[in-house]
């Protein structure tokens, strides 16, 4: 079960941001839960969620959200691919650095789904709103990476 546990956030944070939620009626985007669980685990514990664990979360994304199969998949994927390349420099950083390097995927991350929505839809879409929930996820982030690092630390590493 232990090991089990971040693939579940994934999930839980795919069922979340699939709720009807509006955070201040819909002014602030909900964040993209799951990208903060992948981001988060592939620098601290990837053992603990594997690339098929990642693209079932994903494929689940897809599936709630109606967006065309397989592109959640892809931008975690590539997310975790990243992140693993990086992992050493993230490890034993100050958590602003590792803050930095969680924008620096979000906003890729945004780059890649405004691109393949773009070409799937044959006009250059708006970018604004989806920024606008990157920029959300990642300020977020560090509330999610602190709950994170003591579950690590206390049902991970410690039992």
């Amino acid at each position: 079960m232990k090991a089990a546990t971040p693939t579940l956030l994934g999930l839980l944070g795919v069922l979340l941001l699939a709720l009807p939620l509006r955070l201040f009626y819909g002014g602030v985007p909900t964040p993209i839960l799951p990208l903060v669980v992948v981001f988060f685990w592939s620098v601290y514990a990837p053992d603990f969620l594997p690339s098929p664990s990642i693209f079932a979360i994903g494929l689940l994304q897809d599936f709630l959200t109606g967006g065309p199969l397989g592109l959640w998949p892809a931008v975690y994927l590539f997310t975790q691919y990243i992140v693993l390349s990086q992992r050493s420099y993230f490890l034993g950083r100050e958590q602003r650095v590792v803050w930095l390097g969680f924008a620096f995927a979000a906003a890729a991350a945004s780059v890649i789904l405004w691109l393949a929505m773009s070409l799937l839809s044959g006009v250059l879409l708006p970018i604004r709103g989806l920024a606008f929930q990157m920029a959300t996820t990642a300020l977020v982030y560090p509330v999610f990476s602190g709950a994170f690092s003591h579950l690590h630390r206390r049902v991970l590493v410690e039992s």
